[in-house]
């Protein structure tokens, strides 16, 4: 990997190049932790060239004047459609909910869950656990017998 020269690194920093060479030295700046340390370098050195900005407000200042400014910005409220407001949700969530009660299935739907969980089997690791309870049991009876 090539390594740019100190004096191009002050270069970019006075931007002192163009767009194309700049974009590639940015590239390389990803990539190279001894370029960045020369450019760091370089901007130290350059330091006192650069512009420099007095306070908050005189950068600001030159910003918000290269802003152009609309003297009288329209604003316009857009009117919502009945059905885009919140409380149309609600009564409409409102009455899907009565209705579904009313109508029993909130009961089925619980049915149906508790006759799922009755009839489900046990899982393989609850299986080996209960062998395992068993064998151990069966280990304990086997020493309380031979102790007595």
């Amino acid at each position: 990997m090539s390594h740019i020269a100190l004096e191009e690194w002050k270069n970019y920093a006075r931007d002192e190049m163009d767009d194309n060479k700049r974009s590639e030295y940015e590239e390389h700046l990803y990539s190279c932790d001894q370029c960045m340390s020369l450019y760091m370098e370089a901007i130290e050195m350059v330091q006192d060239e650069l512009p420099s900005i007095e306070g908050p407000s005189l950068y600001t200042d030159e910003v918000m004047e290269r802003i152009p400014v609309e003297m009288n910005p329209v604003v316009k409220k857009v009117k919502k459609q009945w059905y885009e407001e919140k409380v149309f949700h609600y009564v409409l969530a409102t009455a899907m909910t009565l209705i579904l009660m009313a109508s029993g299935i909130f009961g089925e739907l619980v049915k149906i869950t508790t006759e799922f969980e009755r009839n489900q089997q046990p899982s393989f690791t609850e299986n080996i656990l209960n062998k395992t309870t068993a064998l151990l049991d069966s280990v304990e009876k086997i020493e309380e017998q031979e102790a007595e």
